[in-house]
Order: structure tokens, then C-alpha cells, then sequence
């Protein structure tokens, strides 16, 4: 089956409702001593993020840039500095409005915190508003980070907009193999034996075109399942031809007597690894070839030396079975943070309101 790990960038220009919008207040926010924003290159951006281990991999330029291409808008990265400190980077995606001098600003996963104990988060975030609110007129969304530091509450001029539709499970990879063994669900462990038993290879790769030969599987199974994924398999193969180190993207795919069975997409940035896209077909469901695939994916987390591996959502109401299979890999469940917006101002926000309803008319 197909899964997907997350619904937050739909959000970078979808419709809200009127009733959830507070306008920014026009005060002016408290800032850190010498807290400047300034845009830097993708080099230096990827530098600042070898140095942030706990940087979500959408904030990493390969995926950022061709996410930002796929959508019609500007993958662009700002730095926050105190002093000549770096102290965050965000990248941001921006759309402007045709004919406009407005648009939507979108930071997905941000902003990464570079020096913990020096400007908190919220300041981080107010130089940010600042920066793209008020100076360029843009709407700024951001869906946060996972473990981001909620230290004053919502920040100066944002408000937030909706709450989180997103919740995975994240499993502490950090023990011995055999305790991670031991805690999976009984029944999980049981089709994982099942699995090493029969006459599956698990290959891995970072090969572009070993992503290209999963896009057919998943293809196939999203006509039966009656969807389809922007970021599929061919949108990964870009973005890993492009990648970087320390920005890094890997292919476990499941083959049976040279059939391929199954396949799993992850992202292997920092010390959390995220399960992206999966799917198997019938031969490989009999096979419990998503059981080995997963378990190969932990074991190559573990020797990159990452500590973390969510797994890429979860949705009990819409998804129940993929919910119960993520569920008895032992991991926590969580509900992400919300998403939190500051609008540009009247007469900016107003006019992009509109825009967005009528939009959102159009698609139906």
C-alpha cells in the first residue's frame, strides 16, 4: 500500500476561513539585541544545516528547491542573525499573486534553531514577521518543527490557523537491535519471521534511476486506490540526483526471483529518519515484504547513526490498517504542532483572502 508522510505542504497556498484569521497587531515586537534577517545562498544555508542535526529534512535545498519549482513558487533561504551570530535559518517558499506585490510566504519544518540559550524561537519568528509580513507584504505560514520550542505561547503578530491533521509514531532507534526486536507487537514480530524466511532480497540505493523503477508500483496502486501523489517516486528521483550531503535520500526496494515486490522511500538527513513513500503489491504483501522493508530501513538508520524514525504519518480514521501495521512497531505516537499564520495587513491580506476563496471555488 501507498503512504504518504505529510499532508503540511498542501497548506502553502490553501483556502482559510475568514473566521480563523486575527490581523497582526501593529505594535512593534520585542526583538533580541541586533537581530537581523538577511538571505544567503544554498551553500551556506547547507553548511548552517550540517551543523543542526535536528534539522527537518524539508528544510535541506534539494527537496526545498524542487518542492518550491513543483509548486510555481521561489525556494529562498533567510538566516536570523544576533550580532555575527547565526542563530536560525528557515527556507522559505514564496508565491506572489499575479500582477500583485503580495503573496504567501511558507515555511515548512522551520525555522531551524542554530544556537540553542541565545534568541528564543518566538524572537526568531517575530524577525521573520518582521522581515516578510510587514517589509514585503507577504502572508507567512509556518508549520513548525516536531520538538520546536513553544516558549511564549504564539508569537508576536501570528495566529494560529488551524489545528495539526497531521500525527505519525516516532521510534527511538538508539537501543540494540534485539530490544528494538523485542518491543515490536507480538504479531508484527511474528510476520517479520515469516518474512526472513522466504525468498525476498532487499536491495538500497540512493540511484536515481532505482527510484524511477519504484514510480510503476506505486502508479499502479494509486489507480486501484483511487489517488494520486504530487511527491511520487519520479519527484523523489529528482530531488535525490540533486541532494548534497549531509542532505540524503534512500531506496530500499523488495524483489522476489527478480520481480520487484515493494519498495520504501525515506529521507536520511540529521538524526531522524522519515518514512516518505512505501507500497507493495499483492506478491509482496504475501510475502510480508513490507515487514522487511521496514526493518531493513532501521537497521540502515541505525548503522548512518541516526537515533530517530517516524514513520511518516498516521490516520486511524482514513488509513486504519497502515495505522495498526505503524502502531506495533513500538513507537510514540504524536500529534504535530499546528499551523500558525501572519497576515501582510490591509490591505495585503484582505485581497489575498479573496484571491484564496475564489480559488478555492474554482477547484470545487
Amino acid at each position: 500500500m501507498l503512504r504518504r508522510s505529510d499532508k503540511s505542504d498542501r497548506a502553502l497556498f490553501q483556502s482559510v476561513s475568514s473566521a480563523a484569521i486575527a490581523m497582526p497587531m501593529l505594535a512593534q515586537p520585542a526583538l533580541s539585541p541586533d537581530l537581523m534577517v538577511e538571505q544567503i545562498g544554498e551553500e551556506e544555508a547547507l553548511a548552517l544545516l550540517a551543523k543542526a542535526p535536528s534539522a527537518s529534512w524539508r528544510q535541506f535545498p534539494a527537496y526545498a528547491t524542487i518542492a518550491a519549482t513543483h509548486a510555481g513558487a521561489e525556494s529562498r533561504y533567510l538566516v536570523v542573525r544576533e550580532g555575527a551570530v547565526a542563530v536560525a535559518l528557515a527556507n522559505v517558499r514564496v508565491k506572489h499573486l499575479p500582477l500583485l506585490p503580495m503573496g504567501i510566504a511558507m515555511i515548512a519544518q522551520g525555522p531551524v534553531m542554530l544556537e540553542p540559550g541565545r534568541s528564543t524561537r518566538s524572537q526568531v519568528l517575530s524577525a521573520l514577521y518582521l522581515r516578510l509580513a510587514r517589509k514585503e507584504r507577504l502572508t507567512l505560514r509556518i508549520n513548525s518543527p516536531l520538538k520546536a520550542d513553544e516558549d511564549d505561547g504564539v508569537p508576536f503578530g501570528f495566529s494560529v490557523i488551524e489545528s495539526s491533521n497531521y500525527e505519525s509514531f516516532l521510534i527511538d532507534i538508539g537501543p540494540e537491535e534485539e530490544a528494538l526486536r523485542a518491543a515490536l507487537n507480538g504479531k508484527w514480530r511474528t510476520d517479520l519471521r515469516r518474512g526472513e524466511r522466504g525468498d525476498v532480497q532487499i536491495t538500497n540505493s540512493s540511484d536515481p534511476e532505482d527510484f524511477r523503477k519504484f514510480q510503476p508500483l506505486l502508479t499502479d496502486l494509486a489507480k486501484s486506490k483511487g489517488f494520486t501523489s504530487p511527491q511520487d517516486a519520479s519527484f523523489f528521483a529528482e530531488v535525490a540526483e540533486k541532494a548534497v550531503a549531509p542532505e540524503h535520500f534512500s531506496i530500499h526496494l523488495a524483489w522476489h526471483k527478480g520481480r520487484l515486490v515493494g519498495g520504501h522511500i525515506g529521507a536520511f538527513s540529521g538524526i531522524t529518519a522519515v518514512y516518505l513513500l512505501g507500497a507493495t503489491n499483492d506478491e509482496g504483501r504475501a510475502l510480508r515484504a513490507s515487514f522487511l522493508l521496514q526493518w531493513a530501513v532501521i537497521r540502515y538508520a541505525r548503522e548512518r547513526g541516526m537515533r530517530w524514525y517516524d514513520l511518516g504519518g498516521a490516520d486511524e480514521v482514513d488509513n486504519p490498517d497502515v495505522f495498526r501495521f505503524k502502531k506495533r512497531m513500538g513507537g510514540h505516537h504524536y500529534i504535530g504542532p499546528p499551523m500558525i499564520e501572519a497576515q501582510a495587513g490591509w490591505p495585503s491580506g484582505a485581497i489575498l483572502q479573496c484571491a484564496e476563496r475564489i480559488h478555492s471555488k474554482l477547484r470545487g
